[in-house]
């Protein structure tokens, strides 16, 4: 689902549908979705409560990653054992205020992608839920843009396409390695 309109007509019908898999799902009867609009709520906040629920697993793909208190969470997350893996844009190699560097500094598996021109995912796997929407986790995409993100919990149909496309990033992906202030590597064809 690429918009918001879409995951309304989704849920009005009571189906999911998702483009890369070309799959259906029907949402289970418990399901429960908490949805943001950055302009009228702080979507990082809710991101950032959801990251300090997390018992077992935290799988975060994004392209942008610069908020503070979401990579704060995210290292909290980690020290006190939580399995924990992103794979971010190529831009986060160079990018001045990416967070990376300071999650990978605190030991967090970090993996880049390379593979595409833009790696433009934005989606968050936390134990059996899933959030996802137009919300970069930028402090720009929660505090300055009109954006959106949605959370999904107990529809594990849903959790398991999203568990399947970072898997597949994850292994396309390389480990991380700061090149702030050096020459941007280039992207594999």
């Amino acid at each position: 689902m690429k918009t918001l309109p879409k995951l309304c007509a989704a849920l009005l019908c009571g189906v999911f549908t998702t483009a890369a898999y070309s799959e259906t799902q029907v949402p289970n009867s418990g399901t429960s979705v908490e949805t943001c609009f950055s302009y009228t709520h702080t979507c990082g906040a809710m991101v950032t409560r959801l990251i300090q629920r997390a018992k077992k697993r935290i799988w975060l793909a994004g392209y942008g990653f610069t908020s503070n208190q979401i990579a704060q969470a995210i290292k909290e997350a980690h020290a006190r054992g939580v399995k924990v893996h992103l794979v971010l844009d190529a831009s986060n190699e160079t990018a001045k205020y990416s967070r990376a560097t300071f999650l990978a500094n605190a030991g967090v598996d970090i993996k880049i992608n390379h593979r595409y021109a833009i790696m433009h995912h934005k989606f968050i796997i936390v134990d059996g839920a899933v959030g996802f929407g137009s919300m970069n986790f930028t402090q720009g995409g929660d505090t300055k843009n009109a954006e959106n993100f949605n959370i999904f919990r107990q529809e594990p149909k849903l959790v398991k396409v999203y568990e399947d496309e970072f898997s597949r990033l994850y292994k396309e992906s390389e480990p991380y390695r700061s090149r702030v202030g050096h020459e941007k590597r280039r992207r594999k064809s």
